[in-house]
């Protein structure tokens, strides 16, 4: 079985004060300095398709590839899944001029065509969520695209004693579904209940990781023409910052010795006597 998981690296967006979120006129904000991390979704993915491949009656003949669309900057998470044992790494450059935020046509598109043309896979992972936009659209896309079934909100997937079959765990309307499907198959990935994180490789590990390349592709090696990336449904108008502000209660008081006083008697005492 051949299994890919499809993964985005986001910035860190905490990182960013009032200050620094600075929008330009083609609605771009420097994120040049931040700190890059997984997806969270897409981070469960990755861990489920290797306890996948390791853990089956047919681990020896699984084959694990993480692929992604971005720039250089992806090419230390991706020898970081070298280091934990992904058997290839690939990474789709569509350079400055295409914009696939807000955009899962194109994505889906990129994804569906290595799939289809290079890959070779059965078995398909995505995140739930994209962290731009969280459109929820990109793994149906890619299923549409490819003509497979896809499963959403997929909290655990087991291999079954057949090669072609998994017993696919999601979520439905509250409800928990449990169901043996065949391969090719699209899951999309939500909050898994085993080990959400990826593991941690030894320094060995990483060490070895760090030796071995990155396949980079462009559109043109996946039968791409490039008018075919600039087609989108949405038309990006604005761009800002979510503002969450906390509720909180001022506490009164001339010093901090009278708002203690304030603070115990109008909100700590009672919690206190129970």
């Amino acid at each position: 079985m051949k299994i890919v998981v499809c993964f985005k690296t986001l910035a860190d967006y905490p990182m960013l004060t009032e200050r620094d979120w600075r929008v330009d006129e083609q609605h771009q904000v420097d994120l040049a300095w931040v700190r890059q991390v997984y997806n969270c979704y897409d981070e469960s993915a990755l861990e489920l398709a290797l306890q996948l491949a390791h853990d089956g009656p047919d681990a020896a003949a699984c084959e694990t590839t993480a692929l992604s669309i971005d720039d250089s900057r992806a090419d230390l998470f991706l020898r970081h899944l070298y280091a934990v044992q992904y058997d290839r790494a690939v990474r789709i450059d569509c350079g400055e001029e295409v914009d696939l935020r807000f955009n899962p046509l194109a994505v889906s598109l990129l994804l569906a065509s290595y799939i289809r043309e290079i890959g070779g896979q059965q078995l398909v992972l995505i995140g739930s969520e994209g962290g731009m936009g969280d459109n929820r659209q990109t793994g149906f896309l890619v299923a549409e695209r490819l003509g497979w079934p896809c499963i959403r909100e997929v909290i655990d997937v087991v291999p079954e004693e057949s090669r072609e079959c998994l017993c696919v765990t999601s979520r439905r309307e509250g409800a928990v579904l449990t169901q043996t499907v065949g391969l090719p198959l699209v899951l999309v990935i939500g909050n898994v209940l085993r080990s959400p994180y990826l593991r941690v490789p030894t320094l060995k590990e990483k060490l070895a990781g760090k030796k071995k390349q990155v396949l980079v592709l462009s559109p043109t090696d996946l039968a791409i023409a490039p008018d075919n990336l600039s087609g989108n449904d949405r038309t990006l108008v604005g761009l800002f910052r979510q503002r969450q502000d906390r509720q909180c209660v001022m506490l009164a008081g001339e010093n901090a010795r009278e708002k203690a006083k304030t603070l115990y008697h109008q909100y700590l005492a009672e919690r206190l006597k129970g």
